[in-house]
């Protein structure tokens, strides 16, 4: 059964071809809404110093994106699907991927989110669940 958006999870659902440089725009759009605290300069720099601890492709054409704050007091989803795949290098391995779909976690650097994020990531175990997570009502 699909998750329901809520104020925690949001979907957007993106039809016009896009880069980076927009994707980053509209991550740091919907993640001021809730942490306003943030900069479009903040949400890119500490979601790319995540980037860079490790590999965020998952495969399937699946990219996790990580911000971690002290501005975050309540964790977050965010999940952008794109009709038209963009290539997205990682930062950590130089790799090319061909990308529809991006999970951007918000997470308090100093809290116990998991329990919050436990349904998002057992979603994001096989392909099936993936997309039926970006399928949510």
């Amino acid at each position: 059964m699909p998750l329901k958006q809520s104020s925690n999870v949001q979907l957007i659902k993106m039809s016009a071809p896009f880069d980076q440089t927009h994707l980053f725009q509209v991550i740091a759009t919907n993640i001021q809404r809730d942490v306003p605290k943030l900069t479009a300069a903040e949400v890119r720099q500490r979601i790319m110093e995540r980037e860079h601890e490790g590999e965020t492709y998952i495969g399937y054409g699946v990219v996790l994106l990580h911000l971690i704050s002290d501005a975050v007091s309540e964790a977050g989803v965010l999940l952008i699907k794109s009709a038209i795949p963009m290539r997205w290098r990682s930062a950590y391995s130089g790799e090319d991927h061909h990308v529809d779909k991006f999970v951007v976690l918000a997470i308090a650097a100093h809290g116990d989110d998991g329990a919050k994020l436990r349904p998002i990531m057992q979603q994001l175990a096989d392909e099936a669940s993936t997309n039926q997570l970006f399928e949510m009502e």
